[in-house]
């Protein structure tokens, strides 16, 4: 049986303290501001970035994550009409992945398919805390061509579909959401999911309370 690997919660780049809730695989420095990523029993940096809210703001604000994957995507269908329909379609540069944990993503609405469906683009912001990121980048990765064929079969029946898909940059965003009470509101499209959905909720409303 394999002995568990211990790590010290300290940032590999300046020394400072790691913070993150129990589910979480990405760890925010207090010192730096740095994300870094648990790997085989090893820290790694990810890029990261905030997003700028564009929603008029109500109530306290938290970060969640939200990966983004800079993508190259060849459609090709073997029937001409489907081809034909899909050349209609503006093409999708960047894929969304939600990095928390949602209760029931597809009955609340996903928000990572919805910010791709929507072609969000975010702009950056001051740097803040981003908690709560239970999905690794790999791990987001293995959603990237699930919500690509979502998107499409919403406009064209993707059977005899072939997908390519190049994935470039990737970028670990911090989505500003307004704490509602009972909901929460993010700052750039203004969806509303209910607070209890989010796994960790409780741990992320106390870590910012305690921060204030």
């Amino acid at each position: 049986m394999p002995t568990p690997t211990v790590l010290a919660l300290r940032c590999p780049g300046c020394g400072g303290t790691l913070h993150g809730l129990p589910q979480d695989v990405v760890f925010w420095c207090d010192g730096c501001g740095a994300l870094h990523e648990v790997v085989q029993d090893t820290f790694l940096g990810r890029t990261a970035s905030m997003a700028r809210p564009v929603q008029p703001p109500v109530g306290s604000i938290l970060h969640l994550p939200l990966w983004a994957f800079r993508v190259d995507v060849v459609w090709q269908w073997q029937d001409p009409k489907r081809a034909a329909q899909a050349r209609h379609i503006a093409a999708i540069d960047w894929v969304y992945v939600t990095g928390f944990a949602l209760h029931n993503a597809f009955y609340f609405g996903d928000p990572g398919v919805i910010f791709t469906q929507k072609r969000v683009a975010l702009e950056a912001a001051e740097p803040a805390p981003i908690l709560g990121c239970t999905r690794s980048l790999e791990e987001a990765k293995a959603y990237i061509e699930p919500h690509l064929l979502t998107i499409m079969d919403r406009r064209v029946d993707v059977t005899g579909l072939e997908l390519a898909c190049t994935i470039g940059k990737a970028v670990l965003w911090g989505i500003p959401y307004f704490d509602e009470g009972q909901a929460l509101r993010d700052g750039i499209l203004g969806l509303r999911i209910p607070a209890v959905a989010v796994d960790e909720i409780g741990s992320l409303r106390a870590w910012m309370k305690e921060r204030r």
